[in-house]
Order: structure tokens, then sequence, then C-alpha cells
């Protein structure tokens, strides 16, 4: 019907498998191993478009509004205060909030509060009162109440699971890994594109995706770690808060060891959290000194990655190892990204006749293939790779994306590995 629906990344290596069925097969009727791998491709890309379809809001007067909330969640939120924020009467501004985000506003800002009243839980040892006044309740009795309603659990029931070993991961897998954790299940989306942790993780489920309900219920977790993001999903947040308690974390937002740091806290793990960074940076020192005679003194490195609409995406320090580029490894990068990414925080976008302006001595390209190989000679039979390598004198660096796509804890280790490889290769 024409529709266009993103390609999962995940789902190469499905149709990969389906060509390479295809090829060898002489009579189609005969086959059913070929239907089965079809309709796998198929639910892998009608899942991601009904993932697509949830509540992501547009609408630029309620993003204004979530953001105000979630920064201020502490302060008194009244949907009158909201509503003239926003420019809107209170009724219409409840029955937009509603319609772009899934919640009502009450619930949405209760939501918030209660996620940060689990955060202190289990990090501080806070009296509930205290808790309370940090998250926007009126007492510790109001907080109690609405924690009970929303999580299922009172709130000294919840505290008790800090030492948790039950854990769904549903983002932060490398992090839970550092911290030695062995996480009990994970959708195949985040275990498909952390391949580099494959063999740390012998016994984790793999959930067709996150809204496998029933799945998640069965594994019997007493915790479940999911990213922020996951507001996105009211109904699903829902469900999972009464499969168990639901710990949300900013995503690509905190310093990759704070992150692990965060989740040592939060789970009763703070002595593993110090031992891996320490370890991690032991190691990152040992691998500059490993590359230092293959630099030179204005030898500079930029990390690019290709989008699926085909422009470069040049990542913030918070994601895709540009964090092991420029903290680890101590590498220098290009004014041009040193400006318009590092110092703003924010990723960049840019066309392939743009690159020769971010060009650094070492270029690292995140390609959604693993026959990186191949993918270096189609890019050498272009014009501007041509120009870029021995014009200007770059050096091309493929990873796989699959390797590539989260780089949070114990990834960070192995990535680091890769890297000071193809560095020194």
């Amino acid at each position: 019907h024409g529709q266009i629906m993103e390609f999962p990344r995940y789902a190469e290596g499905l149709l990969k498998n389906l060509l390479e069925q295809f090829q060898r097969t002489q009579n189609l009727n005969t086959t059913p191993k070929l239907h089965l791998l079809l309709h796998e491709l198929l639910d892998t890309i009608f899942e991601r478009k009904s993932i697509d379809n949830s509540f992501v809001t547009n609408d630029q007067a309620i993003q204004q509004a979530v953001t105000y909330i979630k920064q201020h969640f502490a302060a008194p939120l009244t949907r009158s205060f909201m509503a003239a924020m926003t420019g809107f009467n209170e009724s219409y501004f409840s029955s937009l909030f509603k319609k772009e985000t899934g919640w009502s506003f009450a619930e949405y800002v209760n939501q918030i509060r209660v996620d940060q009243a689990k955060l202190l839980l289990l990090g501080t040892n806070d009296k509930l009162q205290d808790i309370a006044l940090k998250t926007g309740f009126a007492d510790g009795s109001y907080l109690g109440k609405t924690f009970t309603k929303y999580v299922h659990l009172s709130p000294s029931s919840f505290r008790k699971r800090r030492h948790s070993h039950r854990i769904v991961s549903i983002q932060f897998l490398g992090a839970l890994v550092a911290l030695g954790i062995q996480p009990l299940a994970t959708t195949r989306e985040l275990l498909q594109s952390s391949k580099l942790l494959h063999k740390r993780l012998p016994t984790i489920v793999e959930i067709e995706s996150f809204d496998q309900l029933e799945e998640i219920r069965q594994l019997e977790p007493e915790l479940i770690v999911a990213p922020t993001y996951f507001y996105n999903y009211p109904d699903i947040m829902r469900t999972l808060e009464q499969i168990a308690p639901v710990l949300t974390i900013p995503w690509g937002q905190l310093d990759k060891l704070e992150e692990v740091r965060l989740l040592g806290t939060l789970l009763g793990r703070t002595q593993q959290a110090e031992e891996w960074i320490a370890k991690l940076q032991q190691l990152a020192q040992e691998a500059r000194e490993v590359i230092q005679p293959f630099l030179k003194s204005d030898t500079t490195a930029g990390i690019f990655e290709l989008s699926h609409d085909n422009l470069w995406l040049i990542p913030y320090l918070s994601v895709r190892s540009a964090y092991t580029l420029f903290e680890l490894l101590g590498l220098r990068a290009p004014q041009t990204i040193e400006r318009e990414i590092l110092q703003t925080g924010k990723h960049l976008k840019v066309t392939e006749q743009d690159l020769p302006i971010y060009a650094a001595s070492h270029m690292f390209l995140i390609v959604p293939t693993d026959d990186t190989e191949s993918f270096r000679a189609q890019l050498m039979q272009r014009s501007i790779w041509q120009q870029l390598v021995y014009e200007q004198g770059c050096q091309l660096h493929l990873l796989k994306l699959n390797e590539f796509w989260f780089d949070d804890g114990f990834s960070l280790e192995l990535q680091l590995d890769v890297m000071v490889k193809l560095l020194i290769k």
C-alpha cells in the first residue's frame, strides 16, 4: 500500500539467511524453511512498525511541558499553571497532553515523582518523609499511598530490592555486566546490537520485543531496568510495573562511568562499580601507551556512523564509543568536531560531501554490515573517499554497527580492544 517502514538494523541477518536459502532452493513449494524465514523477517519489520506507532509527542508546547515537569518535579505542578505556561486553557491542555503522551497530566506527574522516589529509596537511607519533600509529595503518607498504587509495592518493600539478582534489562546491558550481574533477559534488538557481549551472557533469554509482557512475567524478575524514554510507551510501562518494579535511568545523558556508578549504588554494588571503573581506567592507560608510538603530534580522530537516511552521524560524547575515543584513549578531535559536537553535547548529521570538513587523521566508521572490507571497497569507488584517503591522508577504520550500537559498561572494555587493534594494525 506504499507505506514506508523502517528496516531494523538487526533484521539484516534475517534477510541474508533468507536469500542464501533461496539461492540453494530448486522448488519453492517444497521448502517450508523459506516460508519460516520470510515470516520471521516480516514479523521483525512489523514489530518495529508497532513500536514506532507508540506515543512520541510532536507538539512543541507539550514537549515544553514534559521537559518542565521532568526538571521541576519537586515543585508544585498544577494543571492551571502548566496550561498557562503553554498558552492553553485547562481543558484543552489536559486533552492535548493525553492525546500527545498517552498519560493524563496528573498521572504523568505522579509517574515522574514516583520514579524519582525509587532512586532515593534504593540509593539513600533517607526517611520516607524526606524523600516525599524531595520529590514533590506533600508528606510521607501521601507518597506511600501513591507509590503503592503505581508500583504495587510499599516503599519499604521496594527498598528491600536493592540487592536484586533477578533483573530484566531493557537497556544498560553492559553496565549490569560490569557490576557482575547476569540479566535474566533482554530484547532481541538490544542483544543483536551488542554482539561483543554475547560470550558474557551465556544464559540470557532473548525476548522478541519489550512488549512481549507474558514472557517477561514468566521469568519472575525482581526488577526491570529500563531507559526513561519508556515514558513514550505508557501502556507497556503500566503493565511492566504489575510484573516487577521498573527502574528508569536516563539513556545517553550520563558520563559512561557515572552510569555504572549510579546503577552500582541503586543495586547495592558500589564496590563492584568502583573496582570495574578502576580496571577500565587501567586498561585505558595501557591502551594509550600501546598506541602512542603509532601517533604523530598532530594526530586527530573522529567517529562517524552511517544512518539509514544515508547521512553520517557524528556522535556526542555519551554515545557510539565517542567516549572511548576521546576520554579513554585520549585522542584529539578535529576543531570542527570539538566545536560543533563535543562542546555543544549534541550530535550532528552531515552529508557524505561534507565529510572533508570534519575529517580526522583516523576516521572510525560505524557501518551497517559485518562485511566491513566489502563495504570499504564500495566506499573507495567514490571520489569523496578517494579525496579523504589519498589527498587528506585519512585512515579509515570500519566498525560493525551491531558491535558498536550500544557502548555502556562492559561494552567499553571490548570496544576499546577493537579500536586499539585497528589503530596499530
